[in-house]
């Protein structure tokens, strides 16, 4: 090999140096204690022909995994889930349909590879910077892993992204601060906030994470989210060891908060379920929750430097229920957890398999705020490469309209959806909002890309208006004639 040949690494293979993370800190980690685990994870089909002949919980039937076999399923992404996650799947549909993978998933693989583009805000491996705030992976694995996941890229490493290393992640983030301090940098604000993703950052040791954790502390960041939905998987990861490390971070960095960014997905996930699947109610009719995640969430909110957050997309089969939504809002603000976003599941390849109509949707959304105070609702967006985009408004159109003729005719005969750029890379564009003709196929915002009328996506305002010039035109022509 020539001596001036570049190493080639496969994703997720570069060094982390963790010797140099912990160096001269030997008495920092030595107060930092590990608990050996076993998830009982079931990984894969022939893993779960194992489990089912040693009496696991029959989620699938062997006609089921032979389908699966024959269907492929597996290159898109393997069937995973803990033993705890199977064993709750028994007696709930929704947290079945959550893990069970199904042979429609290889029907139609059409979809993006990365999502939302998010190769073209990464600067360094493993980091995406977007906001004020970078996303950092820094695990390829979850414990279980939803059919739907907007990370499945990432976890099978079909788009060759890769883990971060903390020593990059934060030299970028103090020479990124120290050029935003100097003005060599006026298009993006100061890095404030970093989300821990991957994968999820709770399978990680309790010193591999506290790497992360005092790394970005180091570099000067002032809010870190974990991303994790591990208080669903396999709650028992809240152990005593894993506090006592969270309230060593602290010690080290008092000013630094800590958001966990919880996933649950439906209400079965973190209420008490008898044996047939039914709520469990106190004696004046309240729902008891599963102990585990009552325990696990009681012990994160005593800590006033952390808070709890709640976000998941709206999935077919598993909580594109109303009511369903209601009720777990309700309990989550109940349990501490805040309701932060639901989203519509992401354009990734196979997504036609899971995905609700967009509008169908928002109405649901919408429906579930009904009855809920204003400390316990949320917000719907669509999490696009334009930024998060909040889905304000679906307008019923009016037939009698359709006599302008034109495109806007028909646009205001078919109704409008509106959509607001709640949070956008690009600080002339916040709060501006994108006008489109309904189309009630859609699965994703390029089911209204043709159908734009006002488009504040765009920086030049000629360019913000130039749909819905295009549909007047017409009418413009006959008025000037």
């Amino acid at each position: 090999m020539s001596l001036n040949a570049k190493t080639v690494r496969i994703a997720g293979s570069r060094p982390k140096k963790k010797a140099v993370s912990r160096q001269n800190k030997d008495n920092l980690y030595a107060r930092i204690d590990e608990s050996k685990f076993n998830r009982y994870v079931v990984h894969d089909l022939p893993r779960y022909r194992t489990y089912l002949s040693e009496g696991g919980a029959a989620i699938y039937s062997a006609d089921e995994l032979d389908a699966l076999e024959e269907a492929g399923v597996s290159d898109r992404l393997p069937p995973r889930a803990t033993g705890y996650y199977l064993d709750l799947a028994k007696r709930s549909d929704a947290v079945k349909n959550l893990i069970k993978a199904r042979p429609e998933e290889m029907d139609d693989l059409s979809g993006e590879a990365d999502p939302s583009n998010q190769l073209k805000y990464s600067p360094i491996p493993g980091l995406l910077h977007k906001y004020e705030l970078c996303l950092v992976y820094v695990v390829r694995t979850c414990s279980s892993w939803c059919r739907y996941c907007y990370r499945s890229d990432f976890l099978t490493g079909k788009t060759g992204k890769d883990t971060a290393s903390i020593h990059e992640v934060k030299d970028y983030i103090e020479t990124h601060n120290a050029k935003v301090e100097t003005g060599e940098i006026t298009d993006k604000p100061k890095v404030r906030e970093v989300l821990l993703s991957g994968g999820d950052p709770m399978v990680l040791s309790n010193r591999n994470l506290f790497d992360y954790l005092n790394g970005l502390a180091e570099a000067g960041v002032e809010v870190i989210r974990i991303g994790t939905k591990e208080m669903a998987f396999f709650p028992e990861r809240f152990d005593d060891n894993f506090f006592e490390m969270l309230d060593l971070f602290h010690e080290v960095h008092p000013n630094v908060l800590v958001a966990f960014m919880v996933h649950f997905t439906h209400a079965d996930e973190f209420l008490r379920l008898n044996e047939a699947g039914e709520y469990v109610r106190n004696e004046r009719g309240g729902y008891l929750r599963n102990p585990l995640v009552e325990r696990a969430a009681t012990r994160l909110k005593s800590r006033p430097f952390v808070t709890l957050e709640n976000q998941t997309p709206i999935i077919d089969g598993v909580n594109d229920d109303a009511d369903a939504l209601r009720l777990m809002q309700r309990e989550l603000k109940r349990m501490g957890v805040n309701n932060h976003y639901f989203f519509q599941c992401r354009e990734i390849e196979g997504f036609r398999a899971f995905a609700v109509p967009v509008e169908k949707a928002w109405k649901l959304h919408a429906e579930s705020q009904h009855g809920l105070s204003g400390i316990e609702r949320s917000r719907f967006a669509l999490s696009t490469e334009a930024g998060k985009m909040e889905m304000v408004s679906v307008i019923d159109g009016d037939e009698r309209l359709r006599a302008l003729g034109g495109e806007l005719g028909e646009a205001l005969a078919d109704g409008l959806v509106i959509f607001r750029l709640h949070r956008t890379p690009y600080s002339d564009r916040q709060s501006d909002i994108v006008i489109a003709r309904r189309n009630p196929d859609a699965l994703w915002i390029s089911g209204y890309e043709d159908r734009i009328l006002y488009d504040g996506r765009v920086r030049d305002a000629g360019d913000k208006w130039a749909p819905l010039l295009a549909a007047l035109a017409p009418a413009l022509l006959q008025a000037a004639e």
